[in-house]
C-alpha cells in the first residue's frame, strides 16, 4: 500500500506551497490541476522528490506533462492512454456502482502502470462487491486500486488497502473526494500489511467515528493481522447477516443500532443484560458474544459523588445508570418529560445528542457522552468528554475482539 497525498488547490503556486508543507511520510503526490488557470509542470516537479501524478478530473490530462518530469498522468476511462506505462487509468462513478466489473476488466486490458476504480457503494453488499474486485487475482495486474466514495463507501475505502489495494489517496488539507481521509488519519489507521480479520463500527451515521484510529492502533500493538473500518449504513440487518457468517467478525455498535444488537442471539454479558443494549458483538469461530462496554467506560470515568443526574433515556443513559448503581451513587434520570425539574447535581451525565438544547446547571463533574459537536457552555469543576468515554470503553471492547485470535 502506498500513501498518495492529493493536493487540491485553486492555483499551481498554491499547490506547490501545499506540496512543500506536507510533513508526514508519504509515497506519492497527486496534483489535481483542473482548477488551475495555468500550469507549470517544471515548478511542480521541483517542489518534491516524490513521484507526482497529475490529474485533470473531468478533462484530459496533457501528455506533454510527462516530458516536463511529471511521473504519471491520470487518464479517465474510456479515453485511450497514449503512454500506458506512465498512466494511472481511472474510472469514477459518483452516483453508484454501475458496471464496475465490466469496466475494471476493460481497464485492465489497457496494460497501464496503475488501474484505479472509484465508485459509490451505499450498502454493505455493494461494498463487498467493490472489494471483490481485489480478489480476482488471476485476472488483474499487480497494481490495482479500488476506492469506495461517500459515507456509505467508507467501509471499503478504509478496508481496501488492508486487502491489497495499492494506492491510498489521502488529503493534505483540502479534501478532494467524498469520504477521503487525511494523511494524518491514514497514518493512525494503517500499519498492518494485510488483514485476515475485519472489525467495524456500525451506525447511522458513523463516518465521524474515531474508533478506526483507536482499534487499528491496538491491533498493531498486538501484532495481529486485523483491520478495523467504518460501516455507516441505514440498516443494521445488512451487516448483521455478514457478521453472523464471520465477515466482519467483530462489531462496535453505535446509534441507532444498540437495541437491535441486543436482540441478536448470543452469549450475553451482564452489562448488556442490565443495560438492555449491546455495543459489542464478536463472532468467535461461530460462537456469538455480546456485551456493553459503555458500562465499563463509565465505570472507569465516574468519580465518587453523593448523587448524580443522567440526561436521556436511551441505551447510553442506561449504561451510565448501571455504572452508577455499581458505584453506589444514587441517580435520577431526566428526560423530555421532567427536564424542567433538572437542578444542580454533584455529577451530571449527559447522554443527549449534541444538537439537543438543554441548560446544564452548575455541577462538580460533568460527563458528556457524545463526542461530536461543539462543547457546551457548562459550569463544572471537571469536564469529561465523549472522546474520553470512547477510549475508556474501547479497552474492554478490544479485549473482547482479541478473543477472535485466542479463541477463549
Amino acid at each position: 500500500m502506498k500513501l498518495v497525498v492529493t493536493v487540491y488547490e485553486e492555483t499551481c503556486s498554491a499547490a506547490i506551497e501545499a506540496i512543500r508543507a506536507i510533513a508526514l511520510p508519504h509515497d506519492m503526490v497527486e496534483v489535481r490541476a483542473e482548477r488551475f488557470p495555468s500550469l507549470d509542470c517544471a515548478a511542480l516537479r521541483g517542489a518534491t522528490e516524490k513521484p507526482i501524478l497529475l490529474t485533470f478530473r473531468g478533462g484530459q490530462t496533457p501528455v506533454s506533462a510527462l516530458e516536463a518530469g511529471i511521473d504519471f498522468i491520470d487518464v479517465e476511462w474510456p479515453q485511450a492512454p497514449e503512454v500506458p506505462e506512465r498512466t494511472v487509468y481511472s474510472h469514477h462513478d459518483y452516483e453508484g456502482m454501475r458496471d464496475v466489473e465490466t469496466i475494471m476488466s476493460g481497464m485492465w486490458g489497457r496494460g497501464c502502470a496503475h488501474t484505479k476504480l472509484a465508485a459509490t457503494p451505499r450498502t454493505f453488499a455493494e461494498n463487498e462487491r467493490l472489494l471483490a474486485l481485489m480478489g480476482r487475482a488471476e485476472a488483474r495486474p499487480t497494481f490495482t486500486t479500488v476506492i469506495g466514495m461517500g459515507e456509505g463507501g467508507l467501509y471499503s475505502r478504509i478496508l481496501a488497502p488492508f486487502l491489497g489495494s495499492e494506492l491510498a489517496f489521502v488529503a493534505a488539507s483540502n479534501v478532494a473526494a467524498p469520504g477521503q481521509l487525511t494523511l494524518a488519519r491514514a497514518h493512525e489507521i494503517y500499519g498492518v500489511p494485510r488483514a485476515e480479520k475485519v472489525f467495524a463500527i456500525v451506525g447511522n451515521p458513523a463516518g465521524h467515528s474515531l474508533s478506526p484510529v483507536i482499534h487499528n492502533a491496538l491491533f498493531r500493538e498486538k501484532k495481529v493481522p486485523a483491520a478495523y473500518t467504518i460501516a455507516s449504513f441505514e440498516s443494521f440487518d445488512e451487516i448483521k447477516d455478514a457478521f453472523l457468517r464471520g465477515k466482519p467478525c467483530g462489531l462496535s455498535v453505535t446509534t441507532p443500532f444498540k437495541e437491535e444488537a441486543f436482540r441478536v442471539q448470543a452469549e450475553m454479558g451482564e452489562n448488556a443484560k442490565r443495560a438492555r443494549a449491546v455495543n459489542t458483538l464478536v463472532n468467535v469461530n461461530g460462537t456469538i458474544l455480546s456485551d456493553n462496554t459503555d458500562v465499563d467506560g463509565f465505570r472507569a470515568l465516574i468519580p465518587h459523588a453523593s448523587e448524580a443526574a443522567v440526561l436521556g433515556r436511551g441505551p447510553t443513559a442506561r449504561a451510565a445508570l448501571v455504572a452508577l448503581e455499581d458505584a453506589n451513587i444514587p441517580a435520577t434520570m431526566f428526560t423530555r418529560e421532567n427536564m424542567h425539574a433538572l437542578r444542580s447535581f454533584e455529577l451530571i451525565v449527559n447522554t443527549l445528542p449534541p444538537e439537543a438544547e438543554v441548560e446544564i446547571p452548575p455541577c462538580r463533574t460533568y460527563i458528556e457522552a457524545a463526542y461530536s459537536g461543539a462543547p457546551r457552555n457548562v459550569d463544572a469543576q471537571k469536564r469529561i468528554g465523549g472522546l474520553e468515554l470512547l477510549h475508556a470503553q474501547a479497552v474492554r471492547q478490544h479485549e473482547l475482539f482479541m478473543k477472535v485470535f485466542d479463541g477463549s
